[in-house]
């Protein structure tokens, strides 16, 4: 019997396939506002093979992190102008300075415009904060236009996204849809200091929202800010100290508008919302299937919101503590862990997933932890007991 490892290339084609999607897929991620770099090209260095079968994949997506690389893509385009044709996803890196010469011409201070301007195929962006400059000997003076430097009016046509995603420091100003279409975007994330005005969004499906800084979205109404559109997902997370706090307000006119057939529901680091609204909210969602909560308690935890899943659940993150100028209230959160054994570790329903985080002591008590741990691994469940707040993708 051959001691040899086994070898990607010993995989049915199909199954390198997935292998490949799956690297590219984990090299996407975002870590604390961080942008990808574009390292996921050196494996199809590695081998004639990986070259033939994953280039057409990994070369749709395209890292520019600033202007060195984009000067630098610009140059390689100038040799394989095909290559792109066939970029979907671009993940750039915008400070958003428009130059004004002493000619009185205005014009993106970056070249990366002009990479855009090339992405005939691009359906996703995401933009983040450029991390390193270089000097550059120009005379002149700066305005900033966040949209206009990436995709002047006057200099091409503007692209029709499907997905538009910011990964801004809290202060970073931004104006979207300023001038991308709004029209055919699906997935929309915001953050930094966003300036959002009422829109047509009616493709919109996913809405993220995440350590948005701008006071403008205190006096938001989902209902009326969103119009016309059906989300099927909606994350919020403060962020940052000073970011927008999600209030019942809010989420009552989320569930009246366009959140009115959540599946997806994910609200990190929420101090503001009372347990009632919670599960009023819940109540009103039959089909939702995913539900995380980290939830900051002051003075009520009243309302069992528990008791309020609907039987289409499938994945349940529960995160309980309280404000460091609070008391914590044992004995409500004793209730919902009780009721979160008998409602969902006991029952036979399709809870796949269950992340908990609760007080030690509530965990110690009556072997709770252990006894959990033995009813998950016998109906099934992933079931992970700590915090997990930090691990949420939002």
């Amino acid at each position: 019997m051959s001691t040899k490892g086994l070898s990607i290339r010993d995989l049915p084609y199909d199954v390198r396939i997935i292998v490949y999607e799956a690297i590219l897929a984990n090299h996407l991620c975002v870590n604390q506002n961080r942008q990808p770099s574009n390292n996921h090209i050196r494996i199809l260095h590695t081998c004639r093979q990986f070259f033939y079968e994953a280039h057409a994949l990994f070369h749709k997506y395209i890292s520019l992190r600033n202007d060195w690389e984009v000067d630098h893509y610009l140059a390689y385009l100038d040799s394989e102008p095909k290559a792109a044709h066939i970029v979907r996803w671009a993940d750039v890196a915008n400070d958003g300075r428009i130059l004004e010469s002493t000619l009185g011409q205005t014009g993106p201070a970056s070249r990366l415009y002009l990479v855009l301007a090339k992405f005939i195929s691009l359906e996703k962006v995401r933009v983040f904060n450029v991390r390193h400059y270089y000097s550059h000997t120009t005379s002149g003076r700066y305005q900033l236009n966040f949209e206009g430097a990436m995709f002047p009016a006057a200099k091409g046509l503007r692209p029709l996204l499907q997905a538009y995603e910011l990964y801004l420091d809290p202060f970073t100003r931004a104006n979207p849809f300023q001038i991308i279409p709004s029209s055919h975007v699906r997935s929309l994330r915001l953050s930094g200091d966003c300036r959002f005005k009422k829109l047509p969004l009616p493709a919109l499906r996913h809405l993220t929202i995440r350590g948005v800084t701008s006071n403008n979205f205190d006096q938001i109404r989902f209902n009326t800010s969103f119009p016309n559109c059906q989300l099927d997902s909606f994350i919020h997370a403060q962020g940052h100290r000073l970011g927008f706090e999600i209030r019942n307000i809010h989420l009552e006119s989320l569930l009246e508008g366009p959140g009115s057939s959540l599946r997806k529901l994910v609200l990190l680091g929420s101090s503001r919302l009372s347990s009632t609204t919670i599960a009023s909210c819940l109540r009103s969602l039959p089909t939702l299937e995913y539900f995380a909560l980290s939830l900051v308690t002051v003075n009520e935890l009243r309302e069992n919101f528990i008791l309020a899943l609907g039987p289409s659940l499938q994945v349940l993150k529960l995160q309980i503590t309280h404000a460091w100028y609070a008391v914590p209230l044992f004995e409500e959160e004793r209730i919902i862990c009780d009721t979160i054994e008998e409602r969902i570790l006991l029952r036979h329903l399709p809870h796949k997933v269950v992340h908990v985080s609760f007080h030690s002591q509530l965990m110690a008590e009556h072997g709770r932890q252990d006894r959990w741990r033995n009813i998950a691994a016998a109906q099934h469940i992933s079931l992970k007991i700590g915090p997990w707040e930090d691990e949420e993708e939002t």
